[in-house]
């Protein structure tokens, strides 16, 4: 068994795992709508984002950051059993068809112990498959490649398992565009001894719905989670005396639902530090929460029901208010370092960039996004003007939050921030 284990989310931050964004990526910017992004970036600005934020988690916070392929490549050097999985997994995912296919296949199995390492796993990410077309002439054979739905999501690394009090709850993804993410993050923690407590089978369930609190653990449901995949955490997952289960709401400024606005919990709601979180308090307000508690023989059972603002501050925390605005900057997304201390996006630097974006959403349906576009105005030119977009928030500051600001303009276009970006194994 691994060392994998979070209590709470303001627990000492000691490792987590990232992956750079790469060529996939392009492909999802070629169709951002199916790829699940919700707009066009820059790629290059972006990867330079995920740079920076490596750099300050581990120079100014002393962070174990490790790269998932680095993992994977590395544990494959060490062992033959590892590699031969990973060749095994390239072999399977690698396609041809046409013209020559049976001999396409051939020379790749003869050529794959000649295939270097990192090729291999650039097979899984992409999953290639070729077609040939032949032509007159000698040789004239068109390879025609074709990308088979590429990992285009692999580096929101919160979202393929959420890590609790037990150790790592694989996840099994909502979207099937993301699907075969886990394939990849699961054979990566068994290659480095971290053997998950137990995976989802029978729902779906994403890490960024999970938000281990000390006593306590949030587990969201709604578009990416099911109540399904609820009862199996709650029956092999996690160990807490207490599991609130909280039912998304529908965004109150939408007449009709658009999950992607708050597809995770922590689109919505995170933790600073003990006692305090930080919320946008109309969904806290609307969402319900299912409250249940674990009795002596382990199993879980229904105790109340309540809303989140209730529970939440019926545990004893004070609820950090945040605007629609900066709601849909990811001003919840961000990384908490330790007790009072965070790591979030610059949501001022995201806020034009979302509002152009609700922009063309109004221009194509006023009906349904006209209200939440004005709002998100009205709060820009309040938060501008005032200087107080999060982190810069009195209350803030009163409870001695220090936060450390890194800018993920491009980023955030693929629908996620710096919480979406880790995927924390250990927290003291």
């Amino acid at each position: 068994m691994g060392k994998a284990r979070a209590v709470a989310e303001w627990g000492p931050l000691k490792r987590v795992v990232v992956r750079r964004p790469g060529i996939e990526a392009l492909f999802g910017l070629l169709e951002p709508f199916s790829s699940l992004y919700e707009r066009v970036f820059s790629l290059e600005r972006a990867v330079r984002e995920h740079d920076d934020l490596v750099k300050t988690l581990r120079r100014e916070f002393g962070v174990n950051v490790e790269y998932l392929d680095e993992l994977i490549l590395e544990a494959a050097g060490r062992s033959r059993e590892v590699y031969e999985e990973l060749a095994h997994r390239a072999t399977v995912s690698m396609q041809y068809s046409g013209h020559g296919a049976g001999r396409a296949r051939r020379e790749f199995l003869e050529n794959l112990p000649l295939l270097e390492r990192d090729v291999l796993l650039q097979i899984l990410v992409l999953s290639p498959s070729i077609d040939f077309v032949k032509r007159k002439g000698t040789r004239s054979i068109m390879p025609f490649t074709t990308l088979r739905v590429p990992l285009t999501n692999l580096f929101f690394m919160r979202d393929q398992q959420a890590v609790g009090d037990q150790g790592i709850i694989l996840s099994r993804m909502a979207k099937p565009q993301r699907r075969r993410e886990t394939e990849l993050t699961s054979f990566a923690w068994r290659s480095i001894g971290e053997r998950p407590v137990t995976a989802v089978t029978k729902g779906t369930f994403e890490g960024g719905d999970f938000i281990p609190c000390g006593h306590f653990a949030l587990i969201g449901t709604g578009d990416r989670t099911s109540p399904a995949a609820v009862r199996e955490i709650l029956a092999e997952g996690v160990g807490y005396p207490e599991v609130g289960v909280v039912h998304q709401p529908r965004h109150p400024l939408l007449r009709t639902n658009d999950p992607m606005v708050n597809m995770h919990l922590d689109t919505y709601l995170n933790f600073p530090g003990d006692g305090l979180a930080v919320g946008y308090p109309d969904m806290l307000n609307a969402a319900r929460v299912e409250v249940y508690r674990r009795a002596a023989e382990g199993k879980y059972h229904l105790t109340r029901r309540t809303r989140l603002t209730h529970y939440l501050t019926s545990q004893g925390f004070t609820i950090i208010p945040i605007t629609t605005l900066e709601q849909m900057c990811y001003a919840t997304n961000f990384l908490t370092i330790k007790d009072r201390t965070i790591l979030v996006p610059d949501v001022a630097s995201n806020a034009e960039k979302v509002l152009a974006n609700l922009k063309r959403a109004d221009d194509t349906n006023p009906w349904k996004y006209h209200d939440l576009f004005t709002q998100a105005s009205m709060d820009y030119s309040e938060l501008r003007s005032s200087g107080t977009f999060f982190p810069n928030k009195p209350l803030a500051r009163d409870y001695g939050i220090k936060a450390e600001k890194v800018r993920l303009s491009n980023i955030t276009g693929a629908f996620g921030g710096a919480h979406c970006l880790t995927a924390t194994l250990e927290r003291g």
